[in-house]
């Protein structure tokens, strides 16, 4: 009988630190690559102009299901969009204009390793962390190993750039051969020049990364779609900054749900924040509300969790926003600017659930079958 792989998202969002491996160029064709009738991935969800290209056959229209094999490519058109998905659950979220190519290989000691090249263009990524595999980015300029975070990289023949959610990435320029690290709610330009800086992201930024995870991608929204929500980044007013974390896990309608609230950074120390803070909530709505609710919670530690009604969950999103208020009058909202407007947006799965499956062989031989649930 074959073995049955579910899809199945994680509940809790968690932050992993990330190791740096340098690799050449041609690691990309290594001997040792995953045979090529051997799939690594699959298109998920091609939406407008996307195409996939199969050694040196004619690029093809990408239809869901489509397996993708260690070397191919994959490209998208004006106003296109594509999430492929891993066999261990990694996602990519690919934009418009880009071109990526996907590979393979099997170590020595049967270490499973991914890697994928950005040519051109800008993708969001949720990359699993599973014992004994690698997961790589490469562009033009750059390298970067991933085990285990979110962030979105945009790359061209000039530069790359990174917007990281959470975790660490330690980017290495390839022409200088200099490094930086890179926190979770900071950004990074790594340049064909060899220049490497680093930077808080600015809310935009960050807005842009939680697009780019969407489900929608580019076209709207923030979160990590089937993967739960998550926001990074800071807000202040006066002398009072503000580094917040909000995540949820994988919602489905009709279910009652946490969101947590973490103080990544603050501008006094928790104790000293407990006694001047005179509110602190967590603003919600559904898209098709005209008003938001407020769910009142109390500091206690670094984090706060808020439990939505499951009679507010309601597909396909719901929209919330963090409230900070002290004694002395000071009001601080994350998203910082408009969030009632700009507000942080949390996927929510609709309560029917469709299958998608999938027969293919992993690397060690053995056939087995995916089940993708959409």
């Amino acid at each position: 009988m074959n073995k049955i792989i579910r899809n199945v998202a994680p509940k809790t969002t968690l932050l992993f630190a990330v190791l740096f491996i340098t690799v050449q160029n041609s690691a990309l064709s290594s001997p040792d690559a995953a045979p090529a009738n051997k799939p690594i991935a699959t298109v998920f969800k091609p939406v407008g102009n996307v195409e996939y290209q199969t050694g040196n056959k004619d690029w093809t229209k990408a239809t869901p299901a489509i397996p993708l094999y260690p070397g191919d490519r994959v490209r998208t058109g004006n106003n296109s969009f594509v999430i492929i998905k891993f066999l261990e659950n990694s996602i990519l979220r690919v934009q418009e204009k880009s071109e990526i190519r996907i590979n393979g290989e099997i170590s020595a000691n049967k270490e499973f390793s991914k890697n994928v090249y950005v040519r051109h263009g800008q993708l969001g990524f949720n990359v699993q962390k599973h014992p004994n595999e690698k997961f790589e980015f490469s562009t033009p300029t750059s390298v970067a190993s991933i085990r285990g975070t979110q962030g979105m990289l945009t790359s061209s023949d000039s530069s790359f750039q990174l917007v990281l959610g959470s975790g660490v990435v330690i980017v290495t320029n390839l022409i200088s051969n200099q490094n930086i690290t890179v926190n979770g709610g900071q950004a990074a330009t790594s340049l064909a020049n060899g220049q490497l800086s680093v930077k808080i992201a600015t809310q935009e930024e960050l807005n842009q990364m939680n697009q780019s995870n969407s489900e929608n991608g580019g076209e709207g929204g923030q979160g990590q779609g089937n993967q739960g929500g998550q926001s990074s980044g800071t807000s202040s007013s006066g002398a009072m900054a503000f580094g917040f974390n909000v995540t949820s896990p994988s919602v489905t309608e009709g279910e009652s749900f946490d969101v947590t609230v973490e103080f990544t950074q603050t501008s006094v120390s928790l104790d000293t924040l407990k006694t001047l803070v005179s509110y602190f909530a967590l603003a919600y709505k559904s898209p098709a509300a005209t008003t938001y609710k407020e769910l009142p919670g109390t500091i206690s530690g670094s984090s706060v969790k808020f439990t939505i009604p499951a009679d507010d969950a309601v597909a396909p999103s719901i929209q919330v926003y963090v409230i900070l208020r002290t004694k002395t009058g000071v009001q601080v909202t994350y998203p910082q600017s408009n969030p009632e407007s700009n507000p942080i947006v949390i996927p929510i799965q609709s309560a029917k659930v469709n299958e998608l499956k999938i027969e293919f062989t992993d690397p060690s031989g053995k056939r087995k079958t995916m089940v993708i649930d959409y």
